[in-house]
């Protein structure tokens, strides 16, 4: 058991810069599950890594106060004296990654603790165990999905055997199932093992008569409030996508065959994506939905056909393709190219398919219905993960290709920005008659601005909302 105390703390980016957090005292009982929330930007993910003393080690500066672990500063112990302690799980999992499979990621976590063979060996198969996670042992870490890369980035965490566990946005690319199950697991740890857990989330959902005590992060006063338990929400049936009459597009499959290594993942699948209208693919984690994308973009093998204008996707060369079909990755950072996000809209803007239409004006607003304006000369790397989400949407928004698929583009976005990404994605995808389908998990203020929904399941791609065939033009 340990004690984790925030004394009188006031921290900042830099020197002369605003605080993020001012006179900040912040006591967490041992033994509690605590909810950490606030708007994108706010600084949950800083406060998290205070606590886990990556700050000021890594960035930014104490002004004043300190972070203590049982009366020590945290920023004083070495690393591996630090993890015994405090383990953290950041919003992307493969950025944890240093090894090649779950096995060897396991057995490397645990050996820069000086622990025995032995030790090392039992706590592996338990965690894996306890996760569902032993048919992984020897996958490669590379050919997980998302949400399966965050359940091997948990394991690794509670393998530490820490006695406090932070964890930043660990649901984010993960479905509903295992979203509750992973909740129920770390309930169970915080129950039956005293762990202390903080977990930084946007979606609120599922928490109700699970957490200890919320904690909202105050942008305005730097500080922390706590509003009560009964303002979290109830949980919610999961809403259905209201289909529309589908128009035709530019992009289509016919006996569409994937898989990876010895896994199929889709069979004899059938499909045109429509043209202005935005659509969401469902599916479990591992399902098979990046690795479709994967396909569209020439990234991955297939069987069957993919044609762009009824001509085959082999007759283009790559960067004909990509002019016509872009991605929008799960992990921000890999899409930037500049270091600044001016940087980053003003090479997009060079680019551009449609300047007439991404005018100096239209880029400028669409930057302040994103709450992005005065971070233009931030760095990209540097922004919080709602704050790249959104940036990476625009910067792709503004290229204009054809058809743009997008990969998980909501995680980490608190409701209102949430609300204006989807408003900004919908209004432009109309405008320029985008062929435009969506990843995601989240469907909770999402599948409102969703005109079809395709759902992968058991090796089948299925139209389960939306008429096709139809082809309406708009």
């Amino acid at each position: 058991m340990v004690q984790l105390a925030v004394t009188n703390l006031t921290f900042s980016y830099a020197e002369e810069a605003p605080p993020i957090f001012a006179d900040l005292n912040f006591a967490p009982a041992d033994g509690t599950f605590n909810l950490l929330t606030g708007p994108s930007g706010s600084g949950k993910s800083t406060l998290l890594k205070l606590l886990a003393g990556l700050y000021p080690q890594y960035g930014g500066v104490i002004q004043s106060g300190e972070v203590t672990v049982d009366g020590t500063a945290i920023a004083a112990l070495p690393p591996y004296q630090r993890a015994q302690h405090v383990a953290v799980l950041f919003q992307n999992p493969s950025r944890q990654f240093a090894m090649r499979t779950v096995i060897d990621q396991l057995q490397f976590a645990l050996a820069n603790l000086q622990l025995a063979p032995a030790e090392i060996d039992r706590r592996i198969t338990a965690v894996l165990s306890a996760l569902n996670l032993t048919a992984f042992t020897n996958r490669a870490l590379q050919s997980l999905s998302g949400g399966e890369q965050q359940r091997v980035a948990l394991a690794s965490v509670l393998a530490l055997g820490s006695d406090l566990i932070l964890l930043d946005e660990p649901f984010a690319n993960v479905d509903a199932k295992g979203r509750t199950q992973l909740l129920a697991d770390l309930k169970n740890l915080q129950e039956t093992q005293h762990k202390t857990i903080i977990l930084a989330d946007h979606d609120l959902s599922g928490y109700a008569g699970l957490v200890d005590h919320v904690y909202h992060v105050d942008h305005a006063t730097h500080t922390l409030t706590t509003p009560p338990l009964t303002d979290l929400p109830q949980d919610t049936p999961a809403t259905p996508v209201i289909g529309q009459s589908l128009t035709s597009g530019p992009l289509a499959w016919a006996d569409l065959g994937l898989g990876v290594d010895t896994r199929q993942l889709i069979r004899n699948a059938h499909f045109q994506i429509p043209a202005g209208q935005l659509g969401l693919l469902s599916g479990d984690n591992g399902a098979g939905k990046s690795t479709l994308f994967s396909a569209l973009t020439q990234q991955h093998p297939f069987t069957g056909s993919i044609t762009y204008g009824a001509q085959p996707v082999k007759q283009f060369k790559l960067r004909q393709w990509a002019m016509r079909v872009a991605e929008v990755y799960q992990n921000s950072p890999d899409q930037f190219i500049r270091i600044h996000l001016q940087e980053e809209l003003d090479l997009s803007a060079q680019h551009s398919l449609h300047p007439d239409y991404w005018t100096p004006e239209r880029i400028k607003a669409a930057v302040d219905q994103l709450n992005l304006t005065g971070l233009e000369e931030h760095v990209n790397y540097a922004l919080s993960g709602g704050q790249q989400k959104k940036l990476q949407v625009l910067s792709m928004l503004i290229m204009g290709q054809p058809v743009l698929l997008l990969d998980e583009p909501f995680a980490g976005l608190d409701a209102q920005s949430l609300h204006a990404v989807l408003t900004l994605l919908q209004q432009t995808v109309q405008d320029l008659q985008i062929s435009a389908l969506v990843v995601s998990h989240q469907r909770q203020g999402v599948v409102p601005f969703m005109a079809y929904e395709l759902h992968l399941a058991d090796e089948q791609l299925t139209l389960i909302a939306g008429e096709e065939g139809t082809h309406d033009q708009q």
